[in-house]
Protein backbone atom coordinates (compact mmCIF):
# COMPACT_ATOMS: atom_id res chain seq x y z
CA UNK A 1 0.00 0.00 0.00
CA UNK A 2 1.65 3.51 -0.89
CA UNK A 3 1.87 6.07 1.94
CA UNK A 4 0.32 9.65 0.80
CA UNK A 5 1.77 12.40 2.39
CA UNK A 6 -0.96 14.88 4.61
CA UNK A 7 -2.37 16.82 2.55
CA UNK A 8 -2.18 19.51 5.45
CA UNK A 9 0.60 18.86 7.89
CA UNK A 10 -1.58 20.47 11.30
CA UNK A 11 -4.87 18.82 10.03
CA UNK A 12 -7.45 19.06 12.41
CA UNK A 13 -8.15 15.96 14.70
CA UNK A 14 -10.63 15.09 16.97
CA UNK A 15 -12.43 11.89 18.64
CA UNK A 16 -15.57 11.65 20.46
CA UNK A 17 -14.37 10.36 23.66
CA UNK A 18 -14.21 13.60 25.21
CA UNK A 19 -12.50 12.73 29.04
CA UNK A 20 -13.56 16.84 30.49
CA UNK A 21 -15.70 19.61 29.70
CA UNK A 22 -16.75 20.80 25.99
CA UNK A 23 -14.26 23.92 25.14
CA UNK A 24 -15.47 27.41 25.77
CA UNK A 25 -16.02 28.82 22.82
CA UNK A 26 -13.05 27.20 21.26
CA UNK A 27 -11.10 29.52 24.00
CA UNK A 28 -9.39 26.31 25.78
CA UNK A 29 -10.64 26.74 28.92
CA UNK A 30 -11.29 22.82 29.57
CA UNK A 31 -11.54 21.91 33.40
CA UNK A 32 -9.47 18.93 31.92
CA UNK A 33 -8.03 18.50 28.53
CA UNK A 34 -5.03 16.91 29.71
CA UNK A 35 -6.00 13.11 28.54
CA UNK A 36 -7.00 14.27 25.33
CA UNK A 37 -4.62 16.75 24.55
CA UNK A 38 -1.79 13.85 25.24
CA UNK A 39 -3.07 11.45 23.68
CA UNK A 40 -3.57 13.85 20.40
CA UNK A 41 -0.06 14.30 20.61
CA UNK A 42 0.77 10.83 19.73
CA UNK A 43 0.45 12.32 16.06
CA UNK A 44 0.92 16.11 16.30
CA UNK A 45 3.20 15.87 19.20
CA UNK A 46 3.54 19.71 19.82
CA UNK A 47 -0.57 20.00 19.34
CA UNK A 48 -1.73 22.51 21.81
CA UNK A 49 -5.07 23.87 23.04
CA UNK A 50 -5.94 26.27 20.16
CA UNK A 51 -4.98 23.44 17.82
CA UNK A 52 -7.57 20.65 20.16
CA UNK A 53 -10.15 23.73 19.90
CA UNK A 54 -9.75 23.96 15.98
CA UNK A 55 -9.84 20.23 16.27
CA UNK A 56 -13.61 19.91 17.92
CA UNK A 57 -15.03 23.03 15.83
CA UNK A 58 -14.78 21.12 12.90
CA UNK A 59 -15.69 17.93 14.45
CA UNK A 60 -18.50 19.20 15.45
CA UNK A 61 -19.50 20.64 11.93
CA UNK A 62 -18.79 17.08 10.42
CA UNK A 63 -21.35 15.59 13.20
CA UNK A 64 -23.57 17.83 12.75
CA UNK A 65 -23.99 16.87 8.50
CA UNK A 66 -23.88 13.53 9.21
CA UNK A 67 -26.84 13.23 11.83
CA UNK A 68 -28.74 14.99 8.94
CA UNK A 69 -27.55 12.71 6.00
CA UNK A 70 -28.27 9.60 8.93
CA UNK A 71 -31.84 11.15 9.78
CA UNK A 72 -32.72 11.12 5.78
CA UNK A 73 -31.51 7.79 5.51
CA UNK A 74 -33.85 6.50 8.45
CA UNK A 75 -36.44 8.44 6.73
CA UNK A 76 -36.54 6.19 3.85
CA UNK A 77 -34.36 8.22 1.76
CA UNK A 78 -31.56 5.92 0.25
CA UNK A 79 -29.49 8.72 -1.32
CA UNK A 80 -26.98 7.60 1.30
CA UNK A 81 -26.76 4.41 0.23
CA UNK A 82 -26.44 4.61 -3.37
CA UNK A 83 -22.48 5.75 -3.67
CA UNK A 84 -21.76 2.15 -2.17
CA UNK A 85 -23.75 0.51 -4.16
CA UNK A 86 -22.51 1.86 -7.38
CA UNK A 87 -18.62 1.42 -5.74
CA UNK A 88 -19.41 -2.58 -5.67
CA UNK A 89 -20.72 -3.07 -9.14
CA UNK A 90 -17.78 -1.02 -9.80
CA UNK A 91 -15.49 -3.30 -8.22
CA UNK A 92 -16.84 -6.73 -8.36
CA UNK A 93 -13.96 -8.34 -6.71
CA UNK A 94 -14.60 -7.42 -3.28
CA UNK A 95 -16.97 -10.26 -3.06
CA UNK A 96 -14.72 -12.48 -1.83
CA UNK A 97 -11.55 -12.49 0.49
CA UNK A 98 -10.99 -9.90 3.43
CA UNK A 99 -12.43 -6.35 3.59
CA UNK A 100 -9.98 -4.81 5.61
CA UNK A 101 -11.54 -0.83 6.57
CA UNK A 102 -10.98 1.90 9.78
CA UNK A 103 -13.59 3.56 11.94
CA UNK A 104 -13.55 6.02 9.70
CA UNK A 105 -16.45 8.18 8.02
CA UNK A 106 -19.48 6.03 7.20
CA UNK A 107 -17.92 2.68 8.50
CA UNK A 108 -20.89 1.54 10.03
CA UNK A 109 -22.30 1.00 6.67
CA UNK A 110 -19.89 -0.85 4.47
CA UNK A 111 -21.85 -4.14 4.60
CA UNK A 112 -24.64 -2.90 3.11
CA UNK A 113 -24.26 -2.74 -0.29
CA UNK A 114 -23.18 -6.30 -0.31
CA UNK A 115 -26.35 -7.18 1.74
CA UNK A 116 -28.35 -5.18 -0.98
CA UNK A 117 -26.91 -7.16 -3.64
CA UNK A 118 -27.84 -10.62 -2.04
CA UNK A 119 -24.51 -11.04 -0.57
CA UNK A 120 -24.30 -12.85 2.44
CA UNK A 121 -21.25 -11.41 4.61
CA UNK A 122 -19.16 -12.18 7.90
CA UNK A 123 -17.94 -9.55 10.18
CA UNK A 124 -15.39 -10.31 13.13
CA UNK A 125 -15.61 -8.15 15.96
CA UNK A 126 -14.91 -8.25 19.57
CA UNK A 127 -17.75 -9.14 21.71
CA UNK A 128 -18.30 -5.86 22.94
CA UNK A 129 -17.99 -4.03 19.08
CA UNK A 130 -20.43 -6.72 18.21
CA UNK A 131 -22.97 -5.51 20.55
CA UNK A 132 -22.37 -2.01 18.88
CA UNK A 133 -22.76 -3.06 15.61
CA UNK A 134 -25.07 -5.78 15.30
CA UNK A 135 -28.20 -3.58 16.38
CA UNK A 136 -27.76 -0.77 13.90
CA UNK A 137 -27.17 -3.08 10.81
CA UNK A 138 -30.24 -5.74 11.69
CA UNK A 139 -31.95 -2.69 11.79
CA UNK A 140 -30.65 -1.37 8.54
CA UNK A 141 -31.92 -5.18 7.06
CA UNK A 142 -35.06 -4.96 8.24
CA UNK A 143 -35.85 -1.25 6.95
CA UNK A 144 -35.16 -1.79 3.42
CA UNK A 145 -35.48 -5.72 3.17
CA UNK A 146 -32.04 -6.16 1.98
CA UNK A 147 -31.77 -9.97 0.89
CA UNK A 148 -27.63 -10.97 2.47
CA UNK A 149 -26.99 -11.75 5.63
CA UNK A 150 -24.79 -11.03 7.94
CA UNK A 151 -22.75 -13.75 9.79
CA UNK A 152 -21.03 -11.90 13.35
CA UNK A 153 -18.00 -13.82 14.30
CA UNK A 154 -17.05 -12.73 17.49
CA UNK A 155 -13.03 -12.51 18.31
CA UNK A 156 -12.04 -14.75 21.40
CA UNK A 157 -14.69 -17.28 21.22
CA UNK A 158 -13.24 -21.18 20.99
CA UNK A 159 -14.48 -21.60 17.25
CA UNK A 160 -13.77 -17.72 15.92
CA UNK A 161 -10.18 -18.36 14.11
CA UNK A 162 -11.76 -21.83 12.58
CA UNK A 163 -15.41 -19.70 11.98
CA UNK A 164 -13.32 -17.06 9.98
CA UNK A 165 -11.00 -19.38 7.43
CA UNK A 166 -14.00 -21.31 7.24
CA UNK A 167 -16.01 -18.17 5.57
CA UNK A 168 -12.93 -16.89 4.10
CA UNK A 169 -12.49 -20.52 1.81
CA UNK A 170 -16.31 -19.94 1.19
CA UNK A 171 -15.88 -17.33 -0.92
CA UNK A 172 -17.90 -14.78 1.59
CA UNK A 173 -16.35 -11.49 1.87
CA UNK A 174 -15.16 -10.72 5.85
CA UNK A 175 -14.96 -7.27 7.12
CA UNK A 176 -11.88 -6.69 9.46
CA UNK A 177 -11.56 -3.28 11.45
CA UNK A 178 -7.71 -2.87 11.83
CA UNK A 179 -7.62 -0.31 14.63
CA UNK A 180 -10.22 -2.28 16.97
CA UNK A 181 -6.55 -3.69 17.95
CA UNK A 182 -7.86 -6.13 20.28
CA UNK A 183 -7.48 -9.66 20.88
CA UNK A 184 -9.48 -12.09 23.32
CA UNK A 185 -8.05 -10.26 26.48
CA UNK A 186 -8.65 -6.63 25.04
CA UNK A 187 -6.58 -3.80 25.29
CA UNK A 188 -4.57 -4.89 28.52
CA UNK A 189 -2.86 -7.68 26.95
CA UNK A 190 -2.24 -5.99 23.55
CA UNK A 191 -0.51 -3.15 25.38
CA UNK A 192 1.06 -6.32 27.50
CA UNK A 193 2.25 -8.44 24.01
CA UNK A 194 1.77 -6.90 21.02
CA UNK A 195 4.50 -5.69 18.94
CA UNK A 196 5.99 -2.13 19.05
CA UNK A 197 4.55 0.79 16.75
CA UNK A 198 6.30 4.12 16.50
CA UNK A 199 4.18 7.08 16.15
CA UNK A 200 5.63 10.44 15.83
CA UNK A 201 4.93 11.17 19.82
CA UNK A 202 4.71 8.04 21.25
CA UNK A 203 5.30 4.18 21.11
CA UNK A 204 1.92 2.12 21.01
CA UNK A 205 1.68 -1.94 20.71
CA UNK A 206 -0.31 -3.03 17.55
CA UNK A 207 -1.49 -7.31 17.15
CA UNK A 208 -0.20 -9.23 15.06
CA UNK A 209 -2.71 -11.75 14.92
CA UNK A 210 -4.36 -10.06 11.71
CA UNK A 211 -1.30 -10.52 9.68
CA UNK A 212 -0.88 -14.06 10.60
CA UNK A 213 -4.29 -15.66 9.53
CA UNK A 214 -3.73 -13.32 6.79
CA UNK A 215 -0.37 -15.09 5.15
CA UNK A 216 -1.83 -17.89 6.59
CA UNK A 217 -5.04 -18.09 4.12
CA UNK A 218 -3.20 -16.14 1.61
CA UNK A 219 -6.24 -14.58 0.65
CA UNK A 220 -7.11 -10.77 -1.32
CA UNK A 221 -7.53 -8.12 0.93
CA UNK A 222 -8.78 -5.25 -0.03
CA UNK A 223 -8.45 -2.00 2.04
CA UNK A 224 -11.50 -0.14 1.75
CA UNK A 225 -12.76 3.12 3.46
CA UNK A 226 -15.96 5.09 3.35
CA UNK A 227 -15.18 8.98 4.67
CA UNK A 228 -17.50 11.31 4.30
CA UNK A 229 -17.64 13.73 2.06
CA UNK A 230 -18.67 17.46 2.57
CA UNK A 231 -22.13 16.92 1.67
CA UNK A 232 -22.26 14.16 4.18
CA UNK A 233 -22.21 11.22 2.05
CA UNK A 234 -19.70 8.11 1.89
CA UNK A 235 -17.26 8.74 -0.55
CA UNK A 236 -16.06 4.84 -1.45
CA UNK A 237 -12.37 4.55 -1.54
CA UNK A 238 -9.85 1.33 -2.46
CA UNK A 239 -6.22 0.70 -1.93
CA UNK A 240 -5.19 -1.74 -4.39
CA UNK A 241 -5.78 -5.80 -3.23
CA UNK A 242 -3.06 -7.25 -1.10
CA UNK A 243 -2.56 -11.17 -0.85
CA UNK A 244 0.44 -11.67 1.74
CA UNK A 245 1.70 -15.60 1.94
CA UNK A 246 2.48 -18.37 4.52
CA UNK A 247 6.43 -17.09 3.65
CA UNK A 248 5.77 -13.21 4.73
CA UNK A 249 6.79 -12.31 7.77
CA UNK A 250 3.86 -11.35 9.65
CA UNK A 251 5.46 -8.74 12.16
CA UNK A 252 6.57 -6.43 8.33
CA UNK A 253 2.79 -7.30 7.02
CA UNK A 254 1.24 -5.77 10.43
CA UNK A 255 3.47 -2.47 10.15
CA UNK A 256 2.61 -1.74 6.55
CA UNK A 257 -0.72 -2.52 7.74
CA UNK A 258 -1.07 0.20 10.57
CA UNK A 259 1.36 2.43 8.32
CA UNK A 260 -1.87 2.83 5.78
CA UNK A 261 -3.76 2.88 8.88
CA UNK A 262 -2.50 6.08 10.33
CA UNK A 263 -1.95 7.70 6.81
CA UNK A 264 -5.61 7.52 6.68
CA UNK A 265 -6.80 8.76 9.88
CA UNK A 266 -3.94 11.62 9.15
CA UNK A 267 -5.36 12.85 6.01
CA UNK A 268 -8.91 13.51 8.09
CA UNK A 269 -8.83 12.95 11.46
CA UNK A 270 -11.92 14.48 12.60
CA UNK A 271 -13.58 11.63 10.92
CA UNK A 272 -12.11 8.83 13.28
CA UNK A 273 -14.24 7.29 15.85
CA UNK A 274 -11.87 5.24 18.06
CA UNK A 275 -9.09 7.98 19.52
CA UNK A 276 -9.29 5.47 22.69
CA UNK A 277 -7.45 3.20 20.56
CA UNK A 278 -4.27 5.17 20.81
CA UNK A 279 -4.59 5.90 24.59
CA UNK A 280 -5.41 2.35 25.34
CA UNK A 281 -2.55 1.03 23.16
CA UNK A 282 0.17 3.27 24.35
CA UNK A 283 3.05 1.11 25.66
CA UNK A 284 4.08 3.19 28.52
CA UNK A 285 0.95 2.11 30.03
CA UNK A 286 1.25 -1.84 29.94
CA UNK A 287 1.78 -3.30 33.55
CA UNK A 288 5.81 -3.94 33.01
CA UNK A 289 6.19 -0.25 32.12
CA UNK A 290 4.41 1.38 35.34
CA UNK A 291 6.92 2.93 37.17
CA UNK A 292 6.70 1.58 40.35
CA UNK A 293 8.41 5.06 41.67
CA UNK A 294 11.55 3.02 43.55
CA UNK A 295 12.80 4.63 46.19
CA UNK A 296 16.18 3.63 48.16
CA UNK A 297 14.72 2.40 51.53
CA UNK A 298 16.88 4.31 53.82
CA UNK A 299 15.44 7.54 52.23
CA UNK A 300 11.68 6.58 51.87
CA UNK A 301 12.46 5.54 55.91
CA UNK A 302 14.01 9.48 56.60
CA UNK A 303 11.53 11.37 54.58
CA UNK A 304 8.71 9.19 55.97
CA UNK A 305 9.45 10.49 59.44
CA UNK A 306 10.43 13.68 58.51
CA UNK A 307 6.80 13.98 57.02
CA UNK A 308 5.21 12.22 59.68
CA UNK A 309 6.38 14.84 61.93
CA UNK A 310 4.88 17.50 60.08
CA UNK A 311 1.28 15.83 59.99
CA UNK A 312 1.56 15.32 64.11
CA UNK A 313 3.37 18.47 65.13
CA UNK A 314 3.02 20.90 62.21
CA UNK A 315 -0.13 20.70 60.54
CA UNK A 316 -1.44 23.96 60.18
CA UNK A 317 1.65 25.42 59.11
CA UNK A 318 3.56 22.41 56.49
CA UNK A 319 2.26 22.87 53.01
CA UNK A 320 1.75 20.16 50.73
CA UNK A 321 2.74 21.87 47.36
CA UNK A 322 2.08 20.15 43.90
CA UNK A 323 4.95 20.97 41.80
CA UNK A 324 4.18 18.90 38.59
CA UNK A 325 1.47 18.39 36.37
CA UNK A 326 -0.33 15.38 37.73
CA UNK A 327 -3.48 13.63 36.45
CA UNK A 328 -5.41 10.12 37.10
CA UNK A 329 -6.41 8.37 34.31
CA UNK A 330 -8.83 5.71 33.66
CA UNK A 331 -6.74 2.36 34.03
CA UNK A 332 -6.05 3.37 37.59
CA UNK A 333 -2.61 5.53 36.21
CA UNK A 334 -1.22 8.28 37.80
CA UNK A 335 -0.15 10.88 34.72
CA UNK A 336 3.39 13.10 35.52
CA UNK A 337 2.71 15.22 32.73
CA UNK A 338 5.83 17.54 33.44
CA UNK A 339 8.09 14.68 33.02
CA UNK A 340 5.85 12.50 31.16
CA UNK A 341 5.97 9.57 33.54
CA UNK A 342 3.19 7.39 34.59
CA UNK A 343 2.58 5.01 38.06
CA UNK A 344 -0.24 3.22 39.32
CA UNK A 345 -2.03 5.83 41.08
CA UNK A 346 -2.88 3.43 44.21
CA UNK A 347 -6.53 4.76 44.76
CA UNK A 348 -5.89 8.02 44.38
CA UNK A 349 -8.16 9.83 42.05
CA UNK A 350 -7.94 12.74 40.35
CA UNK A 351 -10.57 15.19 42.22
CA UNK A 352 -8.35 14.52 45.15
CA UNK A 353 -6.17 16.86 43.38
CA UNK A 354 -8.52 19.58 42.88
CA UNK A 355 -7.44 20.93 46.10
CA UNK A 356 -3.69 20.54 45.08
CA UNK A 357 -4.18 22.34 42.19
CA UNK A 358 -6.42 25.65 43.31
CA UNK A 359 -3.75 26.45 46.24
CA UNK A 360 -0.79 25.00 48.37
CA UNK A 361 -3.54 23.32 51.49
CA UNK A 362 -2.05 22.78 54.80
CA UNK A 363 -1.82 19.29 55.98
CA UNK A 364 -4.52 20.74 58.78
CA UNK A 365 -6.77 21.38 55.75
CA UNK A 366 -6.21 17.91 53.64
CA UNK A 367 -6.97 16.04 56.71
CA UNK A 368 -10.25 17.46 56.87
CA UNK A 369 -10.72 17.34 52.94
CA UNK A 370 -9.36 13.50 52.60
CA UNK A 371 -8.84 12.25 55.67
CA UNK A 372 -5.45 11.82 58.13
CA UNK A 373 -5.13 7.80 56.61
CA UNK A 374 -5.09 9.97 53.00
CA UNK A 375 -1.99 12.29 54.24
CA UNK A 376 -0.28 9.53 55.40
CA UNK A 377 -0.21 7.90 52.06
CA UNK A 378 -0.90 9.29 48.79
CA UNK A 379 0.61 13.06 50.34
CA UNK A 380 3.67 11.15 51.22
CA UNK A 381 4.24 9.19 48.23
CA UNK A 382 3.29 11.96 46.19
CA UNK A 383 6.01 13.81 47.45
CA UNK A 384 8.35 10.49 46.84
CA UNK A 385 7.76 10.29 43.39
CA UNK A 386 8.53 14.09 42.97
CA UNK A 387 5.01 15.54 42.24
CA UNK A 388 5.04 17.29 45.44
CA UNK A 389 6.99 18.62 48.20
CA UNK A 390 6.47 20.04 51.71
CA UNK A 391 6.97 24.04 52.33
CA UNK A 392 6.01 26.29 55.23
Amino acid sequence: MAVRDSVESRAPIGGPENQGEELDEGRGSMKDVTWELWNIRALWPEADLEFLARIKRRQDRWLAREREALACLWAGDQELLAPGRSFLAEHPELRSGVILSLHIGGYQWLAEPFMQAGVDVACLLNESARKTFQGPIEALRRRFGLPGQVEWIAVGESSFVKDLMKAVRAGKPVFVFLDGNSGSQGMAETRDRGMAYHLPGREIRVRTGLARLFCRLECPVHPVLAPWDERGFPRWQKEPTQRWHRNDNPEDVTRRLFDWAFQEIKLRPEQWQFWAMLRESSACFARGSLDQGTVPEALRRDFGRSFQICVDRAPQTARLILEHEARVWPGDVLADLTDDRFYPAAGLRDQDLDILRENHPTLSRLCQEHGQAWVEFHGLRLCLLGLARLGG
